[in-house]
């Protein structure tokens, strides 16, 4: 069976020899050297569970790389093997990024461990050794199970500075965790949804409160199933906005959507009279549709909605 480490970019090494290689790489002669190029702000743990697939390994890599070039980060990325028993492995990954001069190039490192699941004390000391450890750490999971997150909360994300994951990825409800710290733990479909949130919320503005909450009965999120985290926080956002969560008599639910329909992401809120507010993103488009009849009359408005890249998520996530 493929290994996750075996599938991603770069150079096999030792264990104990990546932060000697490390060292040389960067430091070279004086004529050569890149280190004036690489000035790290923070440590990035992507942690992979077993059931990643290679590319989603892949991609997921390369959201991180893409990360690091507009912040320049340490990357360690931690790959479980499909068996246990095996020894540890490691690779060393580095790229340079030029901008229009040779003064914009920006260098970053990946440094890789493959490791079985039963290694927990070992995990714990190779990532300590790996660290930069005057920066803060940022930690991101992809699909790792709910007992081994528990089991990593007193020593491999003890001095961890925030949590990400993905709910649309994740099989279980990971925010759910009995979490230390909660005010760390950020979901990245959260962060995707800000241009929804920012996009609707300025429309929903121009409307009087009194109007949007007169006679209001339900609201109910329809959502494709790769859009699940987005529709749990988009229930919370409209909840919120509305003051619902101060209402119990206004109901809520969610429907997912048929498998071939062509929308992503939709809300409708309901009243008392007919009125409406709906709301429906498609499929590829950028173009999502606003229509509501809450002042009497009904009005269909085309919402321009650019979605966020993947690195630009994971900054959302990590520093707002």
């Amino acid at each position: 069976m493929t290994e996750l480490i075996d599938v991603l970019p770069g150079i096999k090494l030792p264990v104990g020899a990546v932060s000697e290689e490390l060292s040389k790489m960067w430091g070279g002669n004086k004529e050569n050297a890149l280190s004036e190029f690489r000035a790290s702000q923070m440590n990035l743990v992507l942690h992979f569970g077993r059931t990643v697939s290679p590319d989603e390994a892949k991609a997921r890599f390369e959201v991180a790389v893409r990360f690091a070039q507009r912040y320049p980060s340490r990357i360690i990325i931690l790959c479980p093997f499909s068996e246990n028993n095996q020894p540890m492995q490691a690779k060393l990954f580095s790229q340079c990024f030029i901008g229009d001069s040779h003064r914009e190039m920006c260098c970053c490192e990946a440094l890789i461990l493959g490791f079985s699941s039963e290694d927990n004390g070992f995990l714990f000391n190779q990532v300590s050794v790996w660290l930069e450890s005057d920066l803060p750490i940022y930690h991101w999971f992809s699909e790792v199970r709910a007992e081994r997150v528990v089991k990593y909360f007193d020593y491999l994300l003890k001095r961890v500075h925030r949590i990400v994951f993905d709910s649309n990825v994740e099989s279980y409800p990971i925010r759910e965790l009995p979490w230390p710290n909660p005010k760390k733990v950020v979901d990245l479909a959260r962060a995707r949804l800000l241009p929804i949130r920012q996009a609707i919320g300025q429309y929903l503005s121009g409307i009087p409160f009194e109007l949007l909450r007169k006679e209001l009965s339900e609201i109910t999120v329809h959502f494709a199933p790769n859009s699940k985290g987005e529709a749990f926080h988009l229930m919370q956002w409209l909840e919120h906005c509305l003051k619902c969560d101060e209402d119990k008599s206004i109901g809520s639910k969610f429907l997912e959507l048929e498998p071939n329909s062509n929308q992503r992401l939709s809300f409708e809120i309901t009243y008392s009279q007919k009125k409406f507010i709906k709301w429906i993103q498609f499929e590829d488009s950028s173009i999502s549709h606003l229509t509501q009849n809450i002042d009497g009359e009904e009005k269909d408005l085309p919402i321009q909605i650019k979605q966020m890249l993947p690195e630009q998520e994971l900054a959302e996530a990590f520093y707002f």
